[in-house]
């Protein structure tokens, strides 16, 4: 790229104002001759997931897919286009001559490796969360996007829905007043496991359960959370604290069944990350505590939201007798406490609404040369977080973030 991005400019370009263009009005923007050739690496659940919303996107061709697993393959390439090339190297397919830009979609310690290759190939990069399993190759590629002219996209796909770009500009406008604490959840009732056929593929399967390979709880749930929170109060933590442990599912695994993590941000603000894999009571939600008001998001698609008034803001409501500036709720509702519904314009009502919005994103970026809205400097950070974590959880430790971990 032709001039570097720091954190102060990302939080310029993508938190002070939004487009509010959905995934549908991108559509209408993007010329019929802008065509993106895309690759899948990692043709697993969701990276075919990934191969079949990017079918449904428009001025996008998938042209080849790769993975180790012919079964993955074949059923990733069902999604191509006629005459789309498989591959079981990744680095072979980044040789294809048609290929702009690659999806990875793969066990998390092979991102770095894989989103360098690509990088260094010349290629755009959309990777999944989290992108990458150590901080050392966090640090090495924000350096390395940031000296080049890829586009680098970070699968934070909440990002793109209207509703929370709608609690970014409530908390930062002081709708809701000033934040104390944000309490995060991602419960579920199950061993988080998927059937193997041949126990030779267990590893290779259930990745997610192996250290070696994976950060576990906070990487692949609690990583969403982070990402949003550290967007929405413009700040890393200063310092995390937790526990966790292998309490309940004596299975073999090494990455932990519980988690429990307390972030300390710089600002004051106390932000408190659990997931859970024994009880999937509050499944997922994430609570915002202002002074005058908490909003409430309670459920992962990101469309069921409501903001519940203090008391004392309600009673100063009520002696100003103006219209809320939140949502505008009936006075009766206000005053009474009761939850409010936060409605936006063309917020998504499914997983699969969000991801098809980054999906559009990131092919927007790709034609006009813009820098995502989830990019290597929140990627960087929130794969950091998620490491201190899980640092001080098996450590017994406070993990403070250093000065060399700022771009």
């Amino acid at each position: 790229m032709s001039d570097k991005i720091t954190r102060k400019d990302f939080i310029l370009r993508t938190g002070a104002a939004f487009t509010g263009i959905s995934a549908l009005g991108y559509s209408s923007i993007l010329g019929a001759n802008d065509t993106i050739n895309v690759g899948v690496i990692g043709t697993g659940s969701r990276g075919t997931y990934l191969a079949q919303e990017i079918a449904q996107t428009s001025n996008v061709r998938l042209v080849a897919c790769c993975d180790v697993r012919q079964e993955n393959l074949e059923r990733g390439l069902s999604y191509a286009v006629n005459n789309a090339k498989g591959y079981t190297d990744y680095r072979k397919m980044l040789e294809h001559p048609e290929l702009d830009a690659v999806i990875i979609a793969t066990p998390l310690s092979l991102h770095y490796e894989m989103a360098r290759d690509a990088v260094n190939a010349g290629k755009h990069v959309y990777c999944e969360k989290t992108m990458t399993y150590a901080i050392e190759e966090a640090q090495k590629l924000a350096a390395q996007v940031q000296d080049s002219s890829s586009i680098f996209q970070v699968g934070y796909q909440h990002r793109h829905n209207p509703l929370y770009q709608r609690i970014y500009e409530l908390v930062n406008d002081g709708s809701i007043g000033p934040i104390s604490y944000v309490k995060c959840t991602w419960n579920r009732n199950g061993d988080w496991r998927r059937p193997v056929p041949d126990p030779s593929l267990e590893r290779l399967i259930n990745w997610r359960m192996y250290r070696e390979y994976s950060q576990g709880l906070m990487a692949e749930l609690c990583s969403h959370q982070i990402d949003i929170v550290n967007w929405v109060l413009g700040e890393v933590p200063g310092r995390v604290s937790g526990f966790g442990g292998i309490d309940y599912w004596k299975d073999g695994r090494e990455t932990y069944d519980n988690v429990h993590t307390i972030f300390d941000y710089p600002s004051g603000v106390k932000g408190k990350y659990t997931a859970i894999t024994t009880n999937a009571h509050e499944g997922y939600s994430i609570r915002f505590y202002g002074k005058k008001a908490m909003i409430e998001v309670r459920d992962v698609s990101g469309h069921q939201a409501s903001i519940y008034a203090e008391q004392q803001a309600r009673q100063a409501r009520a002696d100003d007798n103006q219209a809320d500036a939140i949502t505008k709720p009936t006075n009766k509702a206000w005053e009474q406490g009761e939850p409010i519904p936060l409605k936006v314009e063309g917020q998504a009502n499914q997983e699969a609404g969000t991801t098809q919005m980054a999906l559009t994103h990131f092919v927007k970026c790709i034609i006009d040369n813009k820098q995502p809205l989830s990019n290597v400097i929140n990627g960087h950070d929130s794969a950091i977080c998620v490491i201190m974590a899980n640092n001080a959880m098996r450590n017994g430790t406070i993990e403070p973030w250093k000065e060399e971990y700022a771009i």
